[in-house]
C-alpha cells in the first residue's frame, strides 16, 4: 500500500493539474504595462514615472512568488477526466478504538454510516478523502498518524462514480 497523495496518479482517471494562481498573474500583467509605460513616456512627470517602476517592482515580486509556488508550493492537485472538476483533499482524525467502523463504512460504501462514526480531536487515524466541489466521487484512505507520518492502512477506495452521480 502506497500513500494516496501519491498514488492517486497512478489511476487512469486522474491526471495531474497546476492550480491557478490569477492574482499573481494579474499583478505580473498589471507590472509589464507600468514597464511598458515607464520606457515608452520618458517625459512622465515624477509621480508618474514612481508610480511606474512601483508598479514594476510589484510586478517582479509577483513574478517570482508564481514561479516560487509551482516549483515549489503546493500548487499541483489530482484532476478527475470523468467529472471535469479538481480533487481537494480533506483529513477526518478518528480514535484507533474506530477503525473497524471506519473501514466497514468505507468498503460499503456508506457514507450515512461513515458520518454517525465519532470523530476524534486527539489523531490516531486519519481518513484522507480526495473529491470533487460537488462531493459526487471519494477516493479515500485510512491512515495511521505517526508524527508527521501517514502510514496506510487500506488501499484507495473509491465511492461513487461520475456515472453513477450524474443519473441521480
Amino acid at each position: 500500500m502506497e500513500y494516496i497523495r501519491k498514488s492517486i496518479y497512478n489511476l487512469p482517471e486522474i491526471r495531474h493539474t497546476l492550480l491557478p494562481f490569477w492574482t499573481g498573474w494579474i499583478l505580473t500583467a498589471i507590472g509589464v504595462l507600468c514597464g511598458v509605460l515607464f520606457f515608452m513616456i520618458p517625459n512622465a512627470s515624477a509621480g508618474w514615472s514612481s508610480t511606474f517602476v512601483g508598479m514594476m517592482v510589484v510586478g517582479g515580486c509577483s513574478f517570482v512568488t508564481i514561479v516560487c509556488y509551482y516549483l515549489f508550493g503546493d500548487s499541483r492537485r489530482p484532476y478527475s477526466r470523468q467529472l471535469h472538476a479538481v480533487l481537494e483533499p480533506t483529513y477526518t482524525y478518528y480514535s484507533a478504538m474506530v477503525k473497524d467502523d471506519v473501514v466497514a463504512a468505507l468498503e460499503a460504501h456508506d457514507e450515512d454510516a461513515l458520518s454517525r462514526v465519532k470523530k476524534s480531536a486527539q489523531p490516531e487515524l486519519a481518513l484522507v478523502r480526495y473529491s470533487d466541489r460537488d462531493e459526487r466521487v471519494f477516493y479515500s484512505q485510512l491512515t495511521r498518524v505517526e508524527g508527521n507520518k501517514y502510514i496506510p492502512l487500506t488501499d484507495i477506495i473509491v465511492s461513487g462514480t461520475a456515472e453513477n452521480q450524474n443519473n441521480k
